[in-house]
């Protein structure tokens, strides 16, 4: 290699370095961005001055300017000179890194093509063994590490911005992008592969240079032919799967939003009607519960089947989720088409569904919301008729009406709130965040409690203190409760197998959940599926939960207490518990309800009252644990009144696992 090619080579790096740094970071911008300018017209300048020698026959005395070289025997062309091929590619270097300064990304990508496309005929002339390739006689040679050092800088600087320009269309993740991507390596490999075998068979004198030309184009179209279909066919496939249920196979909710929002904005355009249709399954989840899901979704299948059947072609039925379905009819003329087609829904459900012998009657709920009267984009009117489906619901199921404005909002959130939460823990919805429990003395961690957290994809994030009561109405607090349970456990199994060391974590348990007959053998069942030392697990109940059948409060708490499972009660102070019948309950700890700690530092009544609860707990010697500690003033407070361990704000908010796990890495790293 040339002393001049080493020099512009390793000067054209430097900028394309600087030129990343400067895509990368806001620090000095205007400094490197001078000097990236500076150095690529560098690059520029040297190109073209050796390019100027060669075409005028001249010598500018640029050749030997840093390093002299002795020119050599019977070796044509001028010492220290680099290959004019060289040359072209280092103006088209410069010129690229000068452009993509200056934010011409097309024409910076274009000539980064060019220069690479130079030197990858120069690695090709190496690997055919034509030097017409790499130059024109010995004196014009690029060589082969000159190409690869030229290879690899220009596809660096098509990679500085890769969002930007012709680049863009290969790294976006739309379904061209995901092609380009795959395709590259086949486009930058397979002709060149080709190429070789045909050469082979030209120098092996197998046939003539124009057969093998036109054979070489025939293999190329051919090849990249088979791998432009099959990848365009997996494509399609992708692009299948991430609109459709899988299921069903019916469009799913991303389809139907994309296709009611381009109806709504057709519909504006003429002046025309929509109709949003939601349709539910009615008491779908008993036949789930009581045949299992194979059955449900074999019927699922069945009912997508009859349900397409109803519907024209520029008609959408799509799979909203779990047994609901949304129906978008984008061109209607007025309300009776929408009405006339949900009675046909109604009546082409009533003949049974028959499933391994099971004779199946199933009837479904429909809320209809019309365009433009209510809602004007495409979340409203779901939501409308999903409030207009609620309504069928408390009238008696099996039937359909419109979306009226004067339905009670409130009634209507509740409706909402009560289906969206059934088996919202199958769909992922549900999740635990803990918070830990901290001992005032030494600051250890002593132990966590799972708290539950209600994300819903179509009402966001939900207030425990909404959902928990409807649970409780409806008796999913049962499921939702085991759920809890099975789930909290199994996480703290998973983060002890990890290398955490074991900590307690705290579990509510409802009062439906503790009337239940078999609540010992459900909790005994859960620790034994996921592994989980009883040790471990605590449950906590409220004061008015222990009290409302005290003797058997006392069996269970008991057996529950026999397995090694440590016993908590909640709320403590705000029930009516009887000190005599407080002593029978094998309890380990007694929670301070936070309405007695957010007034402690200045209400002299709740002071009284902690400090009593403290000193109960001393006498019967039972934890004590303030909930709710949210300021320093309340901690020295209760730091003061003797009180064991806090739980709150001040020390932490509750977090979901991933953010808990690094919480007790650090705090066992600092405490041990």
């Amino acid at each position: 290699m040339k002393a001049n090619t080493a020099i512009a080579l390793i000067i054209g790096a430097i900028s394309l370095w600087l030129l990343h740094q400067k895509a990368k970071s806001k620090l000095n911008k205007k400094i490197l961005i001078l000097i990236v300018n500076l150095l690529s017209c560098l690059v520029i300048l040297i190109g073209s001055l050796t390019l100027i020698q060669d075409i005028f026959q001249i010598n500018l005395g640029i050749d030997q300017l840093v390093f002299q070289e002795v020119k050599a025997e019977g070796v044509p062309g001028v010492p220290g000179r680099m290959a004019p091929n060289s040359a072209v590619a280092f103006i088209l270097l410069g010129a690229a890194i000068f452009f993509l300064n200056k934010r011409f990304y097309l024409l910076a990508q274009l000539l980064n093509i060019i220069g690479f496309l130079l030197g990858f005929l120069g690695l090709l002339g190496y690997l055919y063994g034509i030097t017409e390739f790499y130059g024109i006689g010995a004196n014009t040679a690029m060589a082969l590490h000159t190409s690869l050092a030229f290879i690899f800088l220009f596809i660096s600087n098509l990679f500085v911005y890769p969002n930007r320009g012709l680049m863009s269309a290969i790294t976006n993740e739309f379904a061209g992008g995901i092609m380009a991507r795959r395709l590259a390596l086949a486009v930058i490999s397979v002709p060149p592969f080709l190429g070789w075998l045909v050469l082979q068979g030209k120098r092996a004198r197998l046939y003539d240079s124009e057969v093998g030309i036109a054979l070489l184009g025939v293999l190329n179209v051919l090849v990249l032919g088979i791998i432009i279909w099959w990848n365009a066919k997996t494509l399609g496939m992708i692009d299948y799967q991430a609109c459709h249920d899988s299921l069903t196979g019916l469009p799913n909710r991303k389809m139907f939003s994309d296709l009611l929002s381009a109806s709504l904005i057709n519909a504006s355009r003429r002046q025309g009607k929509v109709a949003v249709m939601f349709l539910d399954l009615d008491r779908f989840n008993k036949i789930n519960d009581i045949l299992g899901h194979d059955i449900g979704d074999r019927l699922l299948k069945a009912t997508a089947q009859r349900l397409t059947s109803c519907f024209r072609e520029y008609n959408t039925i799509a799979r909203w989720g779990g047994d609901e379905f949304t129906i978008l009819l984008p061109y209607i003329s007025n309300s009776e088409y929408a009405a006339k087609l949900a009675q046909k829904i109604l009546d082409i459900l009533k003949p049974p569904f028959i499933i391994d012998n099971h004779y199946l009657h199933i009837t479904c709920s429909i809320g209809i919301a019309i365009y433009p009267q209510n809602g004007q984009d495409g979340d409203t009117l779901i939501k409308n008729a999903d409030v207009a489906l609620y309504n069928v619901k408390r009238n008696g199921r099996n039937n359909y009406t419109f979306y009226n404005p004067t339905i009670n909002p409130e009634d209507s959130e509740l409706l909402i709130l009560e289906n969206r939460l059934h088996h919202a823990w199958d769909r992922g919805e549900i999740l635990l965040y803990y918070q830990p429990r901290v001992n005032i003395t030494t600051g250890k961690i002593t132990g966590i409690e799972a708290l539950v957290r209600w994300q819903s994809p179509e009402l966001g994030l939900v207030s425990p203190g909404k959902f928990i009561p409807i649970a409780e109405e409806t008796g999913l607090i049962i499921p939702l409760g085991k759920w809890i349970l099975q789930s909290a456990c199994q996480e703290i199994k998973d983060w002890i197998d990890r290398g955490l060391s074991g900590i307690r974590v705290a579990v509510n348990l409802s009062a439906r959940q503790f009337q239940e007959s078999d609540l010992v053998l459900m909790v005994s069942q859960i620790l034994t599926d996921t592994g989980l030392n009883s040790q471990f697990l605590e449950l906590e109940i409220t004061e008015t939960i222990a009290m409302q059948n005290v003797k058997l409060t006392k069996e269970k708490l008991n057996q529950l207490s026999d397995m090694g499972i440590h016993i908590s009660m909640d709320d403590f102070g705000t029930g009516y518990s009887s000190l005599n019948y407080l002593k029978q309950f094998p309890l380990h700890s007694l929670k301070i309800d936070r309405s007695f700690v957010s007034d402690i530092t200045f209400d002299p009544c709740d002071l009284a009252i902690a400090s009593a609860i403290v000193a109960l707990g001393k006498g019967l010697n039972i934890n004590v644990v303030a909930e709710g500690v949210e300021t320093e003033a309340q901690l020295e407070c209760l730091r003061q009144l003797g009180c064991m361990e806090i739980q709150g704000y001040f020390f932490s908010p509750p977090l979901p696992a991933k953010d808990t796990i690094e919480l007790l890495k650090e705090h066992q790293s600092v405490c041990g």
